[in-house]
Formats: C-alpha cells, structure tokens, sequence
C-alpha cells in the first residue's frame, strides 16, 4: 500500500521526532546508581562508592575505561636531586594502577551547586589500606657508587593511603538547552604512610645483588616517593579526567540531582 498526503505526513513527522528525541535524550546514571538530593553529601559519597564497586570493569558503551586495575600508560621520572646516594632515570611502562576499586572508601565529596554561572570547584577525600602499581621498568642510575641499569619489572605497593581529589568543571550549554559539565582540572594529592619497591632482574637477578639493594632502596622509601609519588599522582589524575567526563559527557546537570 502507497502512502501519500497526510497520512505519509504523519508518518515523516514521527520520525523526525524520534530521531530528535534520539539524539536530545539524557543517558542519565547507569544503573545502580541513583541520583541524590544537592545537599545530601552521604547520599553522594555513598553513590560515589557504588560506582567503583559497580563498574570495576568500567562501561564500555559510554567509553569509561576500566577501574580495577587503572591504566596509567607511561611515566618518566627522574630524581630531583633529594639525596646525593640515590640519582636514577626511571621509564615505567604500561604502568596499572591495581585495588584501587576494590578497597576504595569515599570520605567526602563536596561542591556541587545550583550556581552554574562559574566553574564548579568539587573536593573529594578517599582512602585506601594498600594500592599496588605494577609496570614494566628500564633505569639507568646509581645507588652510592653502585651503577644500576636494568629493565624489568617493577612493583610499588603504597600502604595508607590518603587522597584528596580536587576537580573544576564548567558549565557548557548545548543546542539541546541543557547544561552539562566539561573538566578542565584534575589535580590529585596524596599522603602515605610506607611503601615497598621490587623489581625483578637487577644485575641479572644475582640474589645477593639484588636482595642488598632492595633493601637499601626500600630504607630510601621517602626520599624515592619524592620523585614517583607525583608521577603516579599525575597519571591518576590523568586517567580519572577522561573516565569522569565520559561518565558525565551525556548527563545534563540538572538531571544529576533529585528534586529538593
């Protein structure tokens, strides 16, 4: 059967608004997570929780990299001249971040607010009993007049860990007539209470060698954390920008709270 006149005219307008509809519609919060009341900063921690218990695995469909481990990609780091016994260039690569999600526990998250007509400025604290970087390592440096240049790999487990998160976004109107937030700051800052370095195949992986240095490399902890500390606080810092956003990329803001 041929449609013509009014009827192939309904027809088309349907379309055109569900394709309208399609492209304006709000993903809004994957479930489980539910959307909480402005000021309701347990509810908003709690759900904060929930998402990295959630989505370890990340959420493929709206490109939110895994949480549990992290990538963290490449880092560079060289020492800053904080002790005259330990100088070194260290290359960690394919560098993951590993229990973050699984023993995450949010202390706060404030800064939201109805106010769109600057940045928002949101501070989040977390802590974590023990985290774990593992990567793929080549140093060339010294240890006293001891000469180290290896590759392998490399473990850094960091034990109490405190983080603070501070992140800026802006408010961005859209053609859809909603605002949505875009990052355009990260900055991670952490406090830890010890740490442990190994790495595998010093000097050939001679034991004797190896296990000396170790261990004068690990009594050195807070002199190395340093220089790595940063590093590794700037790759989180990195790596969360891009998963934050994705998350938030097609949620207005004002769908982002219950009603008061």
């Amino acid at each position: 059967m041929q449609l013509t006149g009014a009827p192939m005219f309904l027809v088309w307008m349907g379309l055109l608004s569900w394709a309208s509809s399609r492209v304006d519609a709000s993903e809004g919060f994957p479930s489980p997570l539910k959307r909480c009341k402005l000021q309701d900063e347990a509810c908003l921690v709690a759900q904060a929780q929930t998402f990295f218990q959630a989505f370890k695995n990340g959420i493929p469909e709206r490109q939110v990299a895994a949480l549990e481990p992290i990538a963290l990609g490449t880092l560079l780091i060289e020492s800053g001249g904080h002790s005259d016994s330990l100088k070194f260039k260290l290359t960690m690569s394919d560098a993951k971040l590993y229990n973050l999600a699984n023993s995450m526990m949010f202390k706060s998250l404030k800064g939201f607010t109805k106010d769109l007509t600057r940045p928002l400025k949101l501070t989040l604290l977390l802590d974590n009993p023990e985290l774990e970087v593992r990567a793929k390592y080549d140093v060339d440096g010294k240890l006293l007049i001891l000469p180290i240049v290896s590759k392998g790999d490399l473990t850094i487990r960091m034990n109490d860990v405190h983080t603070k998160v501070r992140i800026t976004a802006e408010p961005v109107k859209r053609s859809d007539g909603h605002t949505y937030l875009n990052i355009t700051d990260y900055k991670t800052a952490t406090k830890i209470k010890g740490g442990h370095f190994d790495l595998s195949n010093l000097f050939n992986d001679n034991k004797e060698l190896r296990d000396s240095t170790l261990k004068v490399l690990n009594q050195e902890w807070s002199t190395l954390a340093l220089d790595v500390q940063p590093k590794i606080n700037e790759a989180c810092s990195r790596a969360f920008r891009v998963i934050v956003q994705h998350l938030w990329a097609n949620i207005p803001y004002d769908e982002f709270f219950e009603e008061e």
